[in-house]
């Protein structure tokens, strides 16, 4: 990679202060190690990074991640917000988001009045003990309503706020901060305050992505983040069912041989091959035991694709089955077991079971992401399969995925697209 003239005078491995646009500081290293953990340091892979640094006020949300009031403004809308919910709340979309929210309010103690959603259908149902009701069809001119929807979050803002202007809307990020709730694998404010506790890592993180659209996505992001906002996502949201399959980083050719870590039934593979045609092999890694059924079923005919009841780890390991983390929270999967009984999942590396070359490995698996990585290093650095990894579990998930990654095989590029309006369906690729 050329190194342009006005930065050759950076030494590798050397330390070098430079200014940015508003005269701040930074300490940056050119180094080939990958150590974006550092507190203190930004780091880049090439100096050529440096002309992103140049104009770091093109991307707003990033810069305002720098500044020192950031952390502080993001607690006092807090500290707002948790008033708005103790008048009671509403919460629009009867499914699974809005099920966990519902349990969230209480164990919080927030009272919830009932659920909205704009399905005809479910008016008069009964969900989690609560009604619900089309929003037409009660008064919510003053009510309180929290937004649980991943997908169409933006719109009903925009519906709702059309409807009854002087109602409290509040999206998923608000009540979540608003509480100091879980979120995923842990407390939904480490991920909302990361960027502006640690934002030297999130810096340099964000100079290692190699496409402008991957950039801008990255500065939605923190804005999301720090505003507690979805409404950033709407300009630079993907499709959703290019989901792990993104089409300037996923190939045909890569396709054909395909890991999926967190497979559920298959529904990814099925994705999979409607865009690319059939695969030549798969591997599908589902440790829920519903789902793996399921998956077992929909694919018993295709010998090319092996299916197995145990998640992806860096070693041999056993762990008990945590019910908070299945994504079946409707319970819409049968099972054939007691759901109160004790139940492991065995983990196992990559590295172990997979064999000949591997085009592509989807990470979907709760938090994990990193571990199976370490499983896999010897896949990786073989084959440099493309990997499309879930960012959003853990609040460092954007820098430490990528150390993971390219303390394997530094010649990745980097790219990464959102697919939902909230924190959630962020994908991390590396090509």
């Amino acid at each position: 990679m050329h190194v342009p003239a006005q930065y050759a005078h950076l030494q590798e491995d050397h330390p070098h202060i430079h200014t940015i646009a508003g005269g701040l500081a930074l300490q940056v290293v050119w180094s080939r190690r990958q150590h974006l953990a550092c507190r203190d340091q930004v780091v880049i892979d090439h100096p050529s990074r440096l002309s992103i640094l140049d104009r770091l006020d093109a991307y707003p949300n990033v810069q305002a991640m720098l500044s020192a009031d950031a952390l502080p403004r993001l607690q006092q809308r807090g500290q707002q917000l948790r008033a708005e919910l103790n008048r009671g709340i509403y919460i629009f979309g009867a499914y699974k988001i809005g099920m966990r929210l519902a349990r969230i309010a209480r164990e919080h103690g927030v009272a919830v009045i009932g659920f909205l959603d704009n399905d005809h259908g479910k008016e008069g149902q009964q969900l989690e003990g609560l009604p619900v009701h089309h929003p037409r069809s009660i008064p919510l001119q003053a009510a309180t309503v929290v937004i649980a929807s991943g997908q169409h979050s933006n719109a009903i803002l925009s519906q709702l706020a059309q409807q009854y202007p002087a109602s409290q809307l509040l999206n998923m990020h608000e009540f979540l901060y608003a509480l100091d709730a879980d979120h995923v694998t842990g407390a939904f404010a480490n991920t909302a305050e990361a960027p502006a506790r640690d934002p030297l890592p999130h810096l340099s993180a964000f100079l290692r992505l190699d496409d402008e659209h991957s950039r801008q996505v990255f500065d939605a992001l923190i804005g999301m983040r720090l505003q507690l906002a979805t409404g950033p996502a709407a300009a630079i949201r993907s499709p959703q069912q290019q989901e792990y399959f993104e089409p300037a980083f996923v190939s045909r050719e890569k396709a054909e041989r395909f890991v999926d870590g967190g497979a559920a039934a298959g529904d990814t593979l099925c994705r999979l091959e409607a865009v690319h045609g059939p695969v030549q092999q798969a591997w599908l890694f589902e440790p829920e035991l519903a789902p793996y059924y399921e998956a077992l079923k929909n694919f018993s005919s295709r010998a090319e694709v092996a299916v197995f009841n145990m998640g992806l780890d860096a070693t041999p390991t056993r762990a008990v089955y945590q019910r908070s983390l299945s994504y079946d929270i409707a319970d819409e999967l049968s099972y054939t077991l007691p759901r109160d009984i004790a139940s492991f999942i065995q983990g196992t590396p990559l590295d172990a079971l997979a064999s000949g070359q591997i085009g592509l490995i989807k990470l979907d698996i709760e938090g994990m992401e990193a571990r199976a990585i370490r499983g896999a290093k010897n896949i990786i650095a073989r084959d440099a399969p493309t990997l499309a990894i879930c960012a959003y579990h853990h609040a460092d998930d954007y820098w430490q995925l990528m150390d993971e990654v390219l303390s394997i095989r530094p010649d990745y590029k980097v790219g990464m697209r959102l697919y939902a309006d909230v924190l959630e369906d962020i994908t991390l690729y590396f090509h």
